[in-house]
């Protein structure tokens, strides 16, 4: 497998927990996708899997972001999907997405071993760019199903915790700026400031190779509407300890105490933006 450094090799996580989830006798997600191809990567898993609360993490995470992804396109009569640091992310083949535009961005060394187990269709594209180079947009507006009155949904998962609040800012800002015709949803993943601080007590991330750090978290989702660029506004809030509680043991407990709750787990925040209606190219 090519050499993965930093944050890139952090996609291999998701991959081995998704796996191993699978595989349990009441699974909170099941990808068999995911076991195959993490079955054919030569990689030393046995350092990074060891931890079940990061696969209950991951695995509610998974869910979390699939009923994300399920409920927009109920709702949206002509969808594009974003995912960004999409990693070896097998949603759209495990929920069956073949008509539904949708891009997978990463950077380039990534797409390289991402596609080795994924094709490129008429409705399916790779993009291989950092998220922080302007140019992966202007592709995006070039491929075929693309069209000005879009409704796009951006997934971040797993990516925007190792980068600051000013990088944070500045990418949302020129995503909401270059793509403002469309209406927008982002899906963002974020962790604690406590997490955040602590890259080197996680017991998966830790143990990377490349040691990759974690570099911005919140308490309280208000300190969110500090880094986020006009006209985002905050939908909801999801904490990954009020689901599948009894997979939490003890730390299921933290969904009641708030100050715990709010420090020692992860979430997803939905965001919006709406498209000017004035401008709005038709």
């Amino acid at each position: 497998m090519t050499l993965l450094n930093g944050i890139p090799e952090s996609m291999l996580i998701p991959l081995a927990y998704r796996a191993t989830e699978t595989n349990e006798k009441s699974p909170i997600i099941a990808d068999l996708h995911s076991q195959k191809i993490f079955k054919e990567i030569d990689y030393p898993f046995e350092n990074i899997s060891n931890s079940w609360p990061t696969q209950v993490g991951i695995s509610v995470r998974t869910y979390l972001l699939d009923q994300q992804v399920s409920q927009f396109l109920k709702q949206s009569s002509k969808p594009l999907i974003i995912n960004i640091g999409c990693g070896l992310d097998t949603r759209r083949t495990r929920l069956e997405l073949n008509d539904i535009p949708w891009i997978d961005l990463d950077v380039p060394e990534v797409i390289d071993i991402r596609k080795q187990f994924f094709s490129e269709t008429s409705t399916y594209k790779m993009i291989p760019e950092s998220m922080l180079d302007d140019t992966w947009m202007d592709d995006v507006q070039k491929f075929e199903f693309y069209q000005h009155n879009m409704e796009m949904l951006i997934i971040f998962e797993g990516v925007l915790m190792y980068f600051d609040a000013q990088t944070i800012t500045q990418l949302l800002n020129k995503i909401v700026s270059r793509l403002k015709y469309q209406k927008l949803t982002f899906a963002i993943e974020f962790c604690s400031k406590l997490i955040a601080k602590n890259t080197h007590r996680h017991k998966a991330v830790s143990q990377l190779e490349s040691k990759p750090q974690f570099k911005y978290g919140y308490n309280r989702l208000a300190e969110v509407m500090n880094i986020l660029p006009l006209g985002l506004s905050i939908e909801t809030e999801y904490n990954y300890f009020d689901y599948f509680t009894d997979r939490w043991r003890l730390f299921g407990k933290c969904r009641h105490i708030p100050y715990l709750k709010n420090r020692l787990n992860n979430k997803i925040v939905i965001l919006q933006h709406s498209a000017p209606v004035e401008n709005k190219i038709s």
